[in-house]
């Protein structure tokens, strides 16, 4: 049976901390005893990261929201598996971005494609006014 967990936050990039260490705190209680493994680390690891660049997103392209926006995190976990859909009001937008030009080091342009090399699933939707990016992994 599956167990979810939803977080609403201010769509600020001073909640970013709190929505990674909220990511960390699941996936740890999903891995439970391999979280001392490698296999445990890196998912925890990978998991934590794929949130913290989403939110980050999020907070760092709300321009066009009005008064007060938010993001929520609506975590879903079963035995192995734990997926995240991030929630937002922002304008929409193409989850099929090129990779970064790495020789160039943009200052900006890394978070999709991080999401998408460490995460099993990565999929976006559009639901009346707002953005869903939901991402998977199994342990």
């Amino acid at each position: 049976m599956s167990k979810i967990i939803t977080l609403t936050l201010p769509g600020e990039r001073a909640f970013a901390r709190m929505a990674s260490q909220t990511a960390s705190s699941i996936a740890d209680f999903v891995t439970g005893d391999a979280r001392q493994e490698p296999a445990g680390r890196e998912f925890s690891h990978a998991f934590e990261l794929a949130v913290s660049e989403a939110f980050t997103n999020s907070a760092t392209h709300d321009d066009a929201c009005a008064n007060m926006p938010t993001v929520t995190l609506t975590f879903e976990f079963e035995e192995r598996q734990l997926t995240v859909s991030v929630r937002d009001a922002n304008e929409p937008f193409s989850i099929e971005t090129p990779a970064p030009d790495i020789e160039n080091y943009p200052e900006n342009g890394y978070g999709l494609w991080i999401i998408r090399k460490v995460m099993d699933s990565v999929t976006y939707r559009r639901e009346g006014n707002s953005n869903i990016i939901s991402m998977s992994k199994t342990l």
